[in-house]
């Protein structure tokens, strides 16, 4: 059961017997997410939506260009040659979210280039900076918990600053390794400490929020309100221009509640991260190993660069888990973790079926057009 609780919101009448009008502008701006800022920085913050939506659409555009000339199979990195978020382009690098593929992996790129961190510093290796970025996730969680917002925000600088070190350790280890290319490798320690590191930092948000919910802020809706009502004072009723009160009444969630839309958006999450990473393996048997079979590299090209391909990889930039960590970043830089998560708690498992569904019957698709299956190594062989 909800417990029920009265809340009473104050407001001055205007002459004619209505709220006036700077009372209903306070109601209308405290329930937005930027209520805490002036127009003029409210105009900044939209501008500065407009120009990252804008940038990651021209980026996009770019990207699906580069795509459509590019053979995967061939696709190494020349030496000397600085990073670019499209060359060499890999399976993994297409299917990344685009926070991760045109900031911060390009930061990550560029300050080592520019710094000479691996080289610098050769005794720090790709895990050290794994260990340092999920110790930071947990500090990061500690700010978000806060009952204040402004600490909260930092909290969410101070998580992205994590997410650049988990690219970073990447950008080391391909600068000294031998095979430059973005991608995974599976057969390694450190693909696997990694992968734990950033599940520990993920599963540390969602149950940071749950704390948030159950003892810091708990979430309440309005469940009706009373008649506006005069004071009588004395006995006496009082005028139109006095002062009148809104008895409203709200219920606090369950604990019940607060546990499964938590913990849905974190069963997204898990779930968009695995069968990301299994359709982004099935992609690369397909579409980065050499054809074996005579007109089988014509088969190949063509079914890479069907636009029915890049519609999936992109929906899988779009969701996957790195993405909807984002998301919620977002959510808590707003204050709208609730709302966000009352949103995506049955649309998110809607949408993500759907992918999986159309990942799912895409590969099988493409085995059958290709005349190709995988081994228990992973790798295509024809038959």
């Amino acid at each position: 059961m909800m417990t029920s609780v009265a809340a009473r919101r104050n407001g001055k009448s205007s002459p004619d017997g209505s709220p006036s009008q700077h009372s209903s502008f306070l109601t209308i701006t405290m329930g937005t997410c930027c209520s805490d800022l002036s127009l003029n920085q409210r105009h900044c913050v939209l501008l500065l939506v407009v120009m990252v939506v804008s940038y990651y659409l021209i980026m996009d555009a770019t990207l699906y260009q580069t795509f459509q000339a590019v053979d995967l199979v061939n696709e190494k990195k020349v030496p000397g040659q600085s990073w670019s978020p499209f060359r060499p382009l890999s399976v993994k690098l297409i299917m990344t979210d685009p926070t991760t593929h045109y900031v911060i992996t390009p930061s990550s790129e560029y300050f080592n280039d520019f710094t000479h961190f691996s080289e610098v510093f050769y005794f720090i290796t790709p895990n050290m900076i794994t260990f340092t970025h999920v110790f930071l996730a947990f500090v990061a969680v500690k700010c978000i918990v806060s009952d204040s917002l402004k600490n909260r925000r930092i909290g969410v600088i101070l998580y992205e600053i994590r997410t650049f070190l988990d690219a970073l350790d990447g950008a080391v280890y391909r600068a000294r390794a031998v095979n430059k290319t973005y991608e995974s490798h599976h057969d390694e320690i450190g693909y696997w400490i990694d992968s734990f590191c950033d599940t520990m930092g993920g599963i540390a948000l969602i149950f940071g929020i749950i704390f948030f919910f159950l003892w810091k802020q708990p979430p309440k809706k309005e469940v009706g309100s009373l008649p506006w009502t005069n004071d009588d004072q004395n006995g006496n009723l009082i005028d139109s221009s006095s002062e009148k009160h809104d008895t409203r009444t709200y219920k606090y969630y369950t604990n019940k509640i607060i546990f499964w839309r938590c913990l849905s958006y974190g069963a997204q999450i898990g779930l968009a991260s695995a069968m990301w990473d299994q359709t982004l393996w099935s992609y690369n048997d397909i579409f980065m190993t050499p054809a074996n079979m005579p007109n089988a590299a014509s088969r190949q090209s063509q079914a890479l660069h069907s636009s029915y391909t890049f519609a999936i990889m992109w929906a899988w930039r779009m969701l996957e888990g790195q993405a909807l960590i984002h998301y919620f970043l977002l959510a808590i830089l707003f204050d709208y973790v609730w709302e966000f998560l009352r949103f995506v708690q049955y649309w998110g498992f809607v949408i993500l079926g759907i992918l999986i569904f159309s990942s799912y019957y895409h590969v099988s698709s493409l085995r059958q057009f290709l005349l190709v299956q995988s081994d228990s190594t992973g790798v295509t062989s024809g038959h």
